[in-house]
């Protein structure tokens, strides 16, 4: 059996602060990693569009989106396209609207935006 321990109050509150030191140490660390990370993928800015150019491509799939609709309650649906560019023969995914479906197999416009950080977007146009 265990009996009366001669430790003062301020002591036995210092046991565990000793104990659980190093994992107090390891959580915030963890959290001021994520931290860092969250504030530059927030922090980061939009590329501007320095141009675009206009061109064509065939649509090679079609997808509802989201995939769960219950689970996106409140986003609207909208189509995912699989469209095969004519310049280069890329694959590029673009959404699109629901109230304008493209067949698989049909010809598209499409504008592409040249960013400033060197990517490239996709838009559909409405013909």
């Amino acid at each position: 059996m265990i009996g009366p321990t001669n430790l003062s109050l301020r002591n036995r509150l210092l046991l565990p602060r000793e104990e659980f030191r190093d994992t107090v140490v390891g959580v915030a660390f963890f959290c001021s990693f994520a931290l860092v990370a969250a504030v530059a993928i927030v922090t980061r800015q939009n590329s501007p569009i320095m141009g675009t150019q206009r061109i064509g491509g065939i649509v090679e799939d079609v997808a509802t989106m989201p995939l769960n609709p219950k689970g996106s309650v409140g986003h609207g649906l909208y189509y995912r396209y699989e469209v095969r560019l004519h310049d280069g023969n890329a694959l590029v995914f673009i959404d699109g609207e629901v109230e304008t479906p493209h067949m698989i197999g049909s010809e598209v416009s499409i504008e592409q935006q040249h960013r400033n950080n060197g990517t490239s977007t996709y838009r559909l146009l409405n013909d």
